[in-house]
């Protein structure tokens, strides 16, 4: 497993686009995948390669001073559940932990929403450290309720 961090804007939006679409159950939405996929080149961008073959990324944009957030992510299906996540996260705190952040936040599907996917997808990040904060019931409409999570770095 290698991990890299991508600078050139191009890249970044392939490497999301080719993720994404291998995702279509956390990725249903065409419009939030153009958004997703022009808005990854204005951030920090980690891919991560098995054999030369990339098999996930993450996208970190920061706020503040203090706080970074996950934007997007994504490991391909034959992937997950082998530890590639967590260990791309770790590569990632260490990176924001040496710019003196103090929160790592994310936005993800709210359990009152019944999806079986993104159930694994709490379960991951709360596995990492993260913490339910609130839930935005309006966020991304009523029909996909937002939960906001929170990571103490």
């Amino acid at each position: 497993m290698q991990i890299k961090k991508i600078k050139i804007k191009t890249e970044k939006s392939h490497i999301c686009k080719e993720i994404i679409e291998s995702l279509p159950n956390w990725f249903g939405l065409p419009e939030s995948n153009k958004e997703y996929i022009a808005g990854v080149t204005d951030t920090d961008f980690y891919a991560v390669y098995m054999h030369d073959k990339v098999v996930g990324f993450f996208s970190i944009i920061s706020h503040f001073k203090e706080t970074s957030e996950i934007y997007v992510c994504g490991i391909l299906p034959d992937f997950h559940r082998l530890g590639i996540g967590s260990k791309l996260l770790r590569t990632i705190e260490g990176d924001l932990k040496e710019k003196k952040k103090k929160f790592l936040t994310v936005k993800t599907l709210s359990s009152s929403h019944p999806d079986k996917g993104y159930a694994k997808t709490r379960e991951f990040y709360s596995a990492c450290g993260f913490s339910p904060v609130e839930e935005f019931k309006e966020l991304w409409g009523k029909e996909n309720p937002c939960l906001f999570m929170v990571k103490s770095l």
